[in-house]
């Protein structure tokens, strides 16, 4: 299997208004468009399982959507409207790349960013659902993380590439460069330690129970569900409310039941007789139509994980009472302003 590590260059649309005061005015289709970010150059380097590049792809795209390149973009790629406008269409560069890839791969990114716009702009153009799905990858800056980090901090693709003393003999900010160095970055670390630990996609989520996605990973298991239109229904699906042993897959003892801060993050702790802790996190992600979804994982921990599941659940608790009480007291200060109103109205009448 092939790993292809992919790069894109964007025209960010987001906020352009900021910088470009009129250009809603002189562009009004912009103003309501979902797209934030076309692509503008997608570079990718095909690497074996030896870690070594076998080839590359580049392309630029020419901009459809917004045909005016953002002065800051500029700045930072170094790329021309000259350049843009002899690009191909986004539509053929998709399927040049696509063909490119081959049949057995996987995509490789530095962050999940890539892949989200990727799709972004495939739908855009009505290329829904061609990739994979589930669509499994590999975050190497997640991996960077795990191997040399926390597993949580993020950091950029040039810290990376300082950290590991790569030498720095292209500019960054161009999608076959960067592409290059994330290869570079990935043959250096220990690969082996993290290749494992791939991403899921949730740019696309399952439409039917059938379509869920169950994984199970050294230390964790991840579960993708389908859409649901309230929290009652979400709940009521066992494989969402469900607490099991990310291990051996048996019931947990139950020792905090699921709870949350917001309704978008649930947590929960439980013990298994054979592996101990095992805590869990929901995460509710929105859909189009009012619809959600959400991706559960239940994790291995030790003391001090379980301890800090007591201390959010026992947070949350206070922050509650302190809301009730200010409720309280705020019902408090309305009557005691009525009772006044009162008595002077009835001293008024006398």
């Amino acid at each position: 299997m092939a790993f292809i590590i992919i790069d894109l260059e964007f025209n960010n649309l987001s906020g352009i208004h900021k910088c470009i005061p009129n250009v809603y005015n002189d562009n009004p289709g912009l103003k309501n468009l979902e797209l934030d970010n076309e692509i503008i150059e997608i570079g990718a380097v095909k690497v074996n399982d030896d870690l070594e590049v076998v080839d590359e792809f580049q392309q630029v795209v020419k901009p459809r959507v917004y045909k005016r390149l953002h002065y800051k973009i500029q700045e930072i790629t170094h790329l021309t409207m000259e350049e843009l406008n002899s690009g191909e269409d986004f539509r053929k560069v998709i399927r040049n790349f696509l063909n490119w890839c081959g049949d057995d791969y996987i995509f490789c990114t530095w962050g999940s960013m890539d892949l989200t716009e990727l799709q972004k702009n495939m739908k855009h153009y009505g290329m829904e659902r061609i990739l994979e799905f589930p669509l499994f990858y590999v975050d190497l800056q997640k991996m960077y993380s795990l191997c040399y980090e926390d597993g949580h901090i993020k950091r950029t693709l040039s810290y990376a590439v300082e950290e590991l003393n790569i030498k720095e003999d292209e500019q960054f900010h161009r999608a076959i460069c960067d592409a290059e160095y994330t290869a570079k970055v990935m043959k250096a670390m220990d690969f082996d330690k993290v290749k494992e630990m791939l991403s899921i996609d949730t740019f696309y989520s399952p439409r039917i129970k059938e379509e869920e996605v169950f994984v199970r990973f050294p230390t964790y298991t991840k579960y993708i569900s389908r859409e649901f239109l309230s929290k009652d229904e979400m709940f009521f699906d066992r494989d969402v409310s469900s607490m099991k042993c990310n291990v051996c897959d048996k019931p947990l003892k139950v020792l905090i039941d699921w709870f949350s801060d917001s309704g978008k993050m649930y947590y929960c702790l439980g013990e298994c007789q054979e592996h101990g802790y095992v805590r869990g996190k929901i995460k509710v992600k929105p859909r189009e139509e009012d619809s959600f979804f959400v991706v559960k994982i239940m994790r291995s921990t030790d003391e001090e994980g379980a301890e800090s599941i007591r201390e959010k659940q026992e947070s949350i608790r206070e922050k509650r009472r302190e809301r009730r009480q200010k409720s309280l007291d705020s019902e408090i200060v309305i009557e005691e302003i009525w009772d006044e109103d009162e008595i002077k109205s009835e001293l008024d009448d006398k």
